[in-house]
């Protein structure tokens, strides 16, 4: 299984699961179409972010979609994070997400500034067997998800895949940007987790390198 499969899934099981403890906690059916409703959404958005079909299921949904459905389920009760909803964090809602947690080890990588400086090296509980990844340290605030602290870790070695999140250098720059690598219309495109800046479309012609995917994020939100 890749780590583009490992985000999509858990995209999938986590919204599905949240929707089914929202029933049971509330002893009231809930449901997909509901939530749609409460988020002034089109339903067929939220069944297809739950679709059991994964050839029907969309993979690479809005942020601003993600960021209402995380505002939703906190405002009601639940401790769940855009990290969460997408995988990227080890921070559990639910008792097999607990178990999984179970299986990590204490790695030590060697981490870097944003703008590829070494600072070191760090100690962190990562669940990856990869033997090609280090941490990146944001001392800035990246709009809207990740206030300054916040640490991801990078696997050189896995393709970037659709609904990855990356790290990438663009127009040799000294920096270092995390951006969402998705599909669209038969072209790779890069997408800012600020929606306020445009997507980009990687062209022959750009200066662009990947560095790799990012596996895990010890967030600060």
């Amino acid at each position: 299984m890749t780590i583009s499969d490992k985000l999509t899934i858990s995209l999938h099981t986590v919204l599905k699961d949240l929707i089914e403890q929202k029933s049971k906690r509330d002893n009231v059916e809930f449901t997909a179409y509901q939530l749609a409703r409460l988020l002034d959404m089109p339903r067929s958005l939220i069944t297809s972010l739950t679709h059991r079909d994964e050839s029907k299921r969309v993979t690479n949904p809005r942020i601003s979609t993600l960021l209402k459905i995380v505002d939703f389920f906190r405002a009601d009760g639940f401790d769940i994070t855009i990290e969460d909803l997408l995988g990227l964090q080890s921070k559990s809602i639910d008792i097999k997400q607990e178990m999984a947690i179970t299986n990590q080890s204490t790695a030590t990588l060697t981490i870097y500034s944003l703008t590829n400086k070494y600072l070191g090296e760090i100690d962190l509980n990562i669940s990856s067997s990869s033997k090609n990844i280090f941490a990146l340290y944001s001392d800035k605030e990246i709009l809207p998800f990740f206030k300054a602290g916040s640490i991801f870790v990078i696997d050189k070695d896995s393709l970037p895949e659709n609904g990855n999140l990356v790290a990438v250098i663009l127009n040799n720059s000294d920096r270092i940007d995390i951006k969402k690598y998705f599909f669209s219309k038969s072209k790779i495109c890069l997408q800012s987790l600020d929606e306020e800046q445009k997507d980009i479309v990687i062209m022959p012609t750009m200066q662009c390198k990947i560095i790799g995917v990012i596996i895990h994020v010890n967030a600060k939100t």
